[in-house]
C-alpha cells in the first residue's frame, strides 16, 4: 500500500470511491475541496466540503452547504472546474491533493482530468485514486515500495519518456518510451 501524506482531498464530479477506500489512502485529510459538483459526491460519501470551487452549474446549493463551506464562483468558461479549484488552491499556498471522483460517466472527462493533473504535476503533488486504480503522474525520478503482486502499468504523457524500474517481472533499464 502506498504511503499518501496528502493534506487536501479534492473531490471532483465523478464516482466518488468507497468512503472505506478514501479512509484508507488519506485517514484525515487537513481540508476537503470539491470542484463544483463534486460537493455533492463528497456529501454521498459522508464528506462535508470546507471550500467548493468552479462556475458553480453543477452544484445544488442548500442553505446548510452554504453555511458550511466557502463557496468561489469561477465563471470562467476557459478552464475547467477541476483546474480552476486547483489553481485558487495553488494561489491559497496548498500543494498536495489526493483526487477522488475524477472518473465514470463520461470518458472525455475521465481523459481531461488525467491529463489535467499531469499537467500540474510539475507544481504540485498530485494523485488520482478511485475504487480500482491509483494514478500517480509524475514528471521525475520516483520511488515506491509495491506489495508483491501489484499491478503497475507505465504510461508515457510525453512525447519521449526514459523509464527504469527494478524489482519487477519485467524490469527496464534506461528505456525510452513514447506517447
Amino acid at each position: 500500500m502506498m504511503d499518501f501524506k496528502k493534506s487536501t482531498l479534492v473531490f471532483c464530479n465523478g464516482d466518488p470511491p468507497r468512503k472505506e477506500r478514501i479512509k484508507r489512502l488519506l485517514p484525515g485529510p487537513l481540508r476537503v475541496v470539491c470542484a463544483d459538483g463534486g460537493a455533492q459526491q463528497a456529501l454521498s460519501v459522508g464528506y462535508k466540503p470546507d471550500i467548493i470551487v468552479g462556475d458553480l452549474d453543477s452544484l445544488e446549493q442548500s442553505d446548510e452547504l452554504s453555511r458550511q463551506a466557502e463557496i468561489i464562483a469561477v465563471p470562467d468558461q476557459s478552464n475547467t472546474d477541476f483546474e480552476k479549484t486547483l489553481d485558487l488552491m495553488l494561489a491559497r499556498g496548498m500543494d498536495d491533493f489526493l483526487v477522488v471522483a475524477f472518473s465514470g460517466g463520461r470518458i472525455d472527462q475521465t481523459l481531461a482530468n488525467i491529463m489535467i493533473a499531469f499537467e500540474y504535476s510539475n507544481r504540485c503533488s498530485i494523485t488520482l485514486a478511485d475504487d480500482q486504480f491509483i494514478l500517480l503522474p509524475v514528471r521525475q525520478a520516483v520511488e515506491e515500495r509495491l506489495a508483491i503482486g501489484t499491478t503497475l502499468s507505465i504510461i508515457s504523457m510525453t512525447d519521449e519518456s526514459v523509464i527504469t524500474t527494478e524489482g519487477l517481472a519485467y524490469e527496464l533499464s534506461e528505456s525510452v518510451m513514447h506517447t
